[in-house]
C-alpha cells in the first residue's frame, strides 16, 4: 500500500512537472511573441546558441534554472512573473 501511495505521488508530480515545463515553454514564446522577439535574440540574450534554445522550448531538453533566470531576465520579467504566468496556464 504504501509502494502504491508513493508511485502514485511520484507519478502525479512527474504529470505536475511536465505539465510546467510545457507551460514555461509556452509562455516564453508568447512573452516572445509580444515582444517581437526571435529565439536567436533571446538565445544571444542568455549566452546559448539557438539551437540550444530551440531545444528548451521544444521540450527536447530541460531548461537549467540558471538559464531560466536569464531568461526571465532577458524578457524584463522577474523570475517568479514568468514562473507565475507559466503556472497560471496549467490552471486554464
Amino acid at each position: 500500500m504504501l509502494v502504491q501511495s508513493f508511485r502514485y505521488i511520484f507519478a502525479t508530480m512527474n504529470t505536475y512537472g511536465e505539465s510546467l515545463e510545457h507551460a514555461l515553454s509556452t509562455q516564453i514564446r508568447v512573452e516572445m511573441l509580444g515582444r517581437e522577439m526571435e529565439q536567436q535574440e533571446l538565445a544571444e540574450k542568455v549566452g546559448i546558441n539557438r539551437v540550444t534554445m530551440n531545444r528548451y522550448l521544444k521540450g527536447h531538453s530541460s531548461m537549467p534554472m540558471p538559464i531560466f533566470f536569464k531568461v526571465a531576465e532577458a524578457l524584463d520579467l522577474s523570475p517568479r512573473e514568468l514562473m507565475e504566468r507559466a503556472e497560471a496556464r496549467i490552471a486554464q
